[in-house]
């Protein structure tokens, strides 16, 4: 069986903790953004366009 070890792959003792913190982190990071990437939010971004009102406020309008 073919097979490189860990130092024949650059992986040192500090990259590996390193290496599943970043995992960790991407995987949290999209559980927590997920709830709000439903395929409604995400048509009316894409198909509307955008208009920003006084107060900072960005709202999609459903059909031009």
């Amino acid at each position: 069986m073919f097979a490189f070890t860990l130092s024949e792959i650059v992986l040192a003792p500090l990259v590996i903790p390193l290496l599943f913190f970043i995992v960790l982190f991407f995987l949290l990071s999209f559980i927590l953004t997920s709830k709000n990437m439903d395929i409604q939010g995400l048509l009316r971004v894409l198909y509307s366009k955008p208009v920003r009102r006084i107060d900072g406020r960005v709202e999609y309008l459903r059909d031009l």
